[in-house]
């Protein structure tokens, strides 16, 4: 039997699908997507019964590389794909939980409008000002940090104010580059010593998620190709949250795509990648799957969520890494109970 390291980059999600998108049968005796649970993610008994019951069971998963974390996790819900897919497109209303401190999207054309309602940290805005290429407590682009150090006055009163109304502006600038360019516009972060190019990030996270190509090479090349590319039937926003899930409040920006397969047997897919974090976070990818109850009375929600960080270093690597999972299988576990209860009307 694979190891879950070999299963995490090559077939994680594979099995359920392959069945669930690609419409083939499988050969094992139970119904999709016990199997998948089973020998993929070595759920045990008691883990794919509780799944039964209607509980979130999360896991981690293990990763060949220290910079990528990963987490799965599934819940049975009552209810249609349809219902998810309606739900799920009003991304600022269904992704708005307790740890979620502030959410909104972005309209067609981002205006500074669109971030009414978001403050950033008191923390944050002090560790700019000490801030310098490679030696900077917020991850913070190379234009920003030029624009920070020739245009606020740190001494000032209203020194705080001026910086977040920079970093909006910035924000708004970078997506707007995003939409017309996609993932290589994405720019390139310069809070450590080595700059890190967000696209490349990303683009490591993708390919070593082999089986969106393997399974799904149509959705795969629409988000590599990104806004350059087309597949009918796809629906994207744009939104942004702080929220605090791990260490410290972290300020993103995320693309949502939403995607039904064509056919009665299709299955429909979200995907959340992560275009900028504020905190721990170079590349995430997060993919939601719904995929039809044998007795077609609900269906399984699949959760998988990848991310590429700047593993942490000294005496207390291991503990601060430890959150950092922490961080992330909580975020996949309150995703989940989310999808539920907004999908059932709990």
């Amino acid at each position: 039997m694979r190891s879950l390291r070999v299963v995490s980059r090559s077939w994680v999600l594979g099995v359920i699908l392959s069945a669930a998108f690609a419409g083939g049968a499988l050969a094992q005796t139970e119904a999709p997507p016990r199997p998948f649970l089973r020998k993929a993610i070595q759920f045990t008994d008691a883990q794919l019964a509780a799944v039964e019951r209607g509980e979130a069971v999360i896991k981690q998963l293990e990763t060949t590389e220290k910079a990528e974390v990963a987490a799965f996790g599934v819940v049975k819900v009552k209810g249609t794909q349809e219902m998810f897919l309606q739900k799920i497109r009003q991304i600022h209303v269904f992704r708005k939980v307790p740890e979620v401190l502030q959410i909104g999207r972005f309209s067609a054309a981002p205006t500074i409008a669109d971030l009414q309602g978001l403050g950033w940290e008191p923390a944050d805005l002090d560790a700019l000002k000490r801030c310098k290429p490679g030696q900077c407590d917020v991850k913070i682009g190379t234009m920003g940090l030029e624009r920070l150090q020739k245009e606020i006055n740190w001494s000032a009163k209203d020194a705080g104010a001026r910086a977040e109304a920079l970093l909006k502006e910035q924000m708004i600038a970078y997506v707007k580059v995003y939409l017309a360019g996609g993932t290589s516009a994405m720019g390139q972060i310069v809070d450590k010593k080595q700059p890190r190019a967000l696209s490349a990030e990303f683009q490591t996270l993708l390919k070593n998620s082999t089986y969106l190509p393997a399974y799904i090479p149509e959705f795969n090349q629409y988000l590599e190709t990104y806004p350059k590319g087309k597949l009918a039937g796809t629906e994207d926003v744009l939104y942004w949250t702080k929220d605090n899930f791990g260490l410290k409040p972290v300020v993103s920006i995320t693309h949502a795509t939403f995607w039904k397969q064509p056919g009665a047997q299709g299955g429909s897919l979200v995907a959340l990648k992560t275009l900028y974090s504020s905190h721990f976070f170079n590349a995430s990818l997060e993919l939601m799957v719904a995929v039809d109850t044998p007795d077609h009375t609900g269906f399984y929600l699949l959760n998988l969520f990848r991310t590429r960080i700047d593993p942490p270093t000294g005496m207390l690597s291991g503990i601060l890494m430890g959150k950092v999972r922490s961080g992330v299988e909580q975020g996949v576990t309150e995703n989940l109970k989310t999808a539920k209860a907004r999908i059932e009307g709990k």
